[in-house]
């Protein structure tokens, strides 16, 4: 499967605290992965919860191996890859291939902070990643130090998705009207929120404010469209009745869009009673 139609299917979106690892399977590669990559990773907490990090061996002969590689890519909070050397041949840095293709991958799919790449060797790297930023560590003379440095890219590169997710959702924010917010809100609390009857226009006159609000959360991603099981029982019900296919819910994006709401809604309210009582 190639990755165009894998991820037009299945969108990019972290959905775990796992940390994809892109590096060369060579028996030489081990010591820096269980000593350094590791141990490193494992040491950054998110919500209390440790980075996990894992490779998958794309040694092994499958035909679920792209399809593993490719959800890996997309659900992993982070991608690390060890770009380094595996060879010379004429004098010339040979790199792994399948590595290579990985990080290719993850470029295209995910933000530029989401992928780390380090390297232990000074060759000449390829023009398409020389001007992307790259870590240079030495796992095999300094572990101790070469694990420090790992540490601090990952939490480095989780603080800048941070800051870039604030300035998303302020934006957001500030292109949201009344009705949009008490619609976030109401799908925030739990339940789904269904779709309006628009069966005869006093309906649709009755709800254009709610439908305004649904189409303009869809857009900015704070709500997603759930689609309800049908039957042919159902569905016979549906016509004759006011029952719709398909209801609406909260996304993570909406939640911290709520979140902000509050957080500023606390703010304001401890900025006036401090000015009432001054």
């Amino acid at each position: 499967m190639f990755p165009s139609t894998y991820y037009s299917l299945f969108p990019a979106f972290p959905r775990n605290n796992k940390v994809f690892v892109a590096m060369s399977f060579d028996s030489r590669f081990d010591e820096r992965y269980k000593a350094v990559i590791e141990p490193a990773l494992r040491n950054v907490l998110i919500d209390g919860e440790k980075l996990d990090p894992y490779r998958i061996d794309a040694r092994r002969i499958s035909d679920s191996i792209l399809t593993e590689i490719l959800s890996g890519i997309r659900d992993s909070r982070l991608i690390f890859a060890d770009v380094t050397t595996i060879e010379r041949v004429a004098g010339r840095a040979i790199r792994n291939g399948n590595m290579m293709y990985e990080v290719g991958v993850a470029h295209a799919m995910r933000q530029p902070e989401e992928v780390l790449l380090f390297r232990s060797d000074d060759d000449e790297i390829p023009f398409d990643v020389a001007n992307v930023r790259l870590g240079r560590y030495l796992p095999d003379d300094s572990a101790e130090a070469a694990r420090a440095l790992v540490t601090e890219a990952a939490i480095s590169s989780l603080r800048e998705l941070d800051l870039k997710k604030s300035l998303a959702i302020q934006r957001a924010a500030e292109t949201l009207d009344n009705p949009s917010w008490m619609l976030l809100a109401e799908a925030q609390s739990g339940r789904n929120i269904d779709h309006p009857n628009t069966r005869i226009m006093g309906q649709v006159l009755g709800s254009v404010s709610r439908l305004n609000a649904i189409q303009r959360l869809l857009d900015i991603g704070a709500i997603k469209t759930s689609y309800l099981l049908v039957t042919p029982e159902s569905y016979e019900r549906m016509k004759t009745t006011t029952g719709n296919l398909l209801s609406y819910e909260c996304t993570p994006f909406g939640a911290e869009l709520v979140r902000k709401l509050l957080s500023c809604w606390k703010r304001s309210t401890v900025l006036k009673v401090t000015h009432e009582l001054f």
